[in-house]
């Protein structure tokens, strides 16, 4: 007798979503571990091979620019680069107004 196999959308759907689930899973965790070690090398380089903690915590609070090599896009790098000029020159501002307003 030959073999009756149940064959329909469920049947096909569902194991073929979790292979590509289980595909892109695998496609996103290597390339983010890859780009974290490219990163954590990028920042042992600019402070001169070995991680400098205290350098770190200011490129995570804006107080210092981050690595030219960090951001392959040049328009991220100038964002984050004028963005820090511009933080100086508020907190510039907001030091001066405040200064005045004691003085008064």
């Amino acid at each position: 007798m030959a073999r009756k196999y149940n064959v329909n959308s469920r049947t096909i759907m569902a194991p073929l979503a979790a292979f590509t689930m289980a595909g892109l899973l695998f496609v996103y965790s290597r390339s983010s571990i890859q780009a974290a070690k490219r990163n954590a090398q990028r920042h042992r380089e600019a402070d001169g091979g070995q991680i400098n903690w205290y350098n770190e915590n200011l490129r995570r609070h804006g107080q210092l620019a981050p690595p030219d090599a960090q951001m392959p896009l040049g328009h991220k790098a100038r964002d984050a680069v004028s963005r820090t000029e511009t933080t100086g020159e508020v907190e510039k501002i907001i030091r001066e107004r405040a200064g005045k307003g004691r003085s008064s």
